[in-house]
């Protein structure tokens, strides 16, 4: 199982990390707060600010991803629409990595409205409750 360490107190990794485990591959996933794992995250050599500015997935064999390696095994086989996707493109994938840094270090002064809406965020779910259960 991945373990995905996020920013649990930054409003798009908060969305982000609701969208990933609403999906379908979310049993391959674990999303763990950076707040409280700065231990396990130490034993890789990951300090908290690092951890803090940039996403890092610890893939199910033991390797840590950071940075756009991460938010692509993040978003491997996700079915939903992100345009992290357009991030693996050839040409686009350099410039996502090159660009990924600087998005990182200002993420809390983008509005959440930048990435779709969970279907249930916050504790409210959008989804009616007649169909609910047809999933």
């Amino acid at each position: 199982m991945h373990k995905i360490f996020y920013d649990a107190e930054c409003p798009i990794c908060v969305r982000e990390i609701e969208l990933i485990m609403q999906d379908s591959r979310a049993g391959f996933m674990e999303a763990v707060p950076i707040q409280g794992s700065e231990a396990v995250l130490a034993q890789y050599g990951i300090t908290t600010e690092a951890a803090l500015t940039y996403l890092h997935v610890l893939t199910d064999d033991g390797v840590m991803l950071q940075k756009m390696a991460a938010v692509r095994k993040m978003y491997e086989g996700y079915q939903g629409f992100a345009l992290v996707k357009l991030a693996n493109l050839p040409l686009l994938d350099k410039l996502a990595d090159w660009l990924y840094p600087w998005f990182a270090r200002h993420r809390y002064q983008f509005p959440k409205w930048l990435l779709p809406r969970p279907e249930c965020e916050g504790g409210v779910c959008r989804i009616p409750p007649k169909e609910r259960t047809k999933k």
